[in-house]
């Protein structure tokens, strides 16, 4: 259920919740704080199991004069922030789960904090502290095809991604839509959107119900992409990631997520540009660097 992955390293799988949780105050790691914070994350998931009913409701649907508790408000807020009522709180579940993890190991003294949950990513550094994500071209991939530099001057505390082929169904094209921003739970539900947006409608591209897919979808009723043939023109690639980018802008410009990065076929396109300076590709690291892996599995 929970084994341990290295110093100040843990690996929690509990049900849905599969979590890689890192934490210290400066050199020094928190090991029984990490195994608090997984018992945290077990308590999480017996309070969101019991209102799932609402966390699978289209965000819209949602009486917004009911109290939830914190973990599903967390969501309705987070997904609300999109401004998108196609999506239900499901689409931040993973990242608030890991805010949650991350808040609760800051308020045990914790300097420096990772928690990788399938992929989606909160980061907690105090001042001085740095590390390295690892960034997929494609959610299927074995490894990372790119490296981010991140110091806690940057103000990123979320890192998400989302795709086709991923464990959350896609309504788009897109291998991997990776977001940044202040926290986990806003750039999970934005990965999700933003990856819906890179679609463009081609013989080439197969969608059917989400619920033919996954019974127990919460998007029963809407189409998701379960195939691209060989034969989609590479052009409708290049389309689809221009509509990702549409959408992305929009909440960059409202300043609900700092950046992101989208794989499409051959292509990638970095919003805002600046954001490739702080990248490098793989080949470039040097041998044993850390880098945390932010695959979404």
């Amino acid at each position: 259920m929970i084994t341990k992955l290295g110093t100040g390293k843990f690996f929690l799988n509990y049900g849905p919740v599969q979590m890689v949780i890192s934490a210290f105050k400066k050199e020094e790691p928190l090991e029984q704080a990490i195994i608090d914070a997984a018992d945290y994350a077990k308590e999480l998931l017996k309070i969101l199991s019991a209102n799932l009913t609402e966390a699978k409701s289209l965000i819209n649907t949602l009486n917004g004069n009911k109290k939830f508790p914190k973990v599903l408000e967390q969501m309705i807020e987070a997904v609300s922030s999109t401004g998108d009522n196609s999506l239900t709180p499901m689409a931040a579940v993973a990242g608030t789960f890991a805010d949650s993890v991350a808040d609760f190991l800051v308020s045990k003294g914790a300097s420096k904090v990772i928690v990788n949950n399938g992929g989606d990513m909160a980061l907690r550094l105090e001042s001085g502290e740095k590390t390295r994500i690892g960034i997929i071209s494609g959610i299927n991939n074995s490894t990372y095809s790119y490296v981010y530099n991140l110091k806690a001057k940057d103000g990123i505390g979320g890192i998400a991604t989302s795709g086709l082929g991923g464990r959350s169904l896609t309504k788009g094209i897109a291998s991997a839509v990776t977001v940044f921003g202040q926290n986990c739970r806003v750039v999970d539900a934005c990965a999700t959107l933003i990856a819906n947006y890179t679609f463009r409608d081609s013989p080439g591209i197969v969608r059917m119900p989400a619920e033919k897919v996954d019974p127990d979808t919460d998007i029963k009723g809407q189409l998701v992409t379960v195939e691209i043939r060989p034969e989609l023109e590479q052009e409708i690639f290049k389309e689809a990631i221009s509509n990702g980018l549409d959408k992305a802008k929009m909440l960059l410009d409202r300043e609900v997520i700092a950046g992101v990065i989208i794989f499409a076929g051959p292509y990638m396109s970095v919003l805002p540009k600046s954001l490739i300076n702080r990248m490098a590709p793989r080949i470039n690291l040097l041998k044993g660097a850390e880098v945390n892996y932010g695959q979404r599995a």
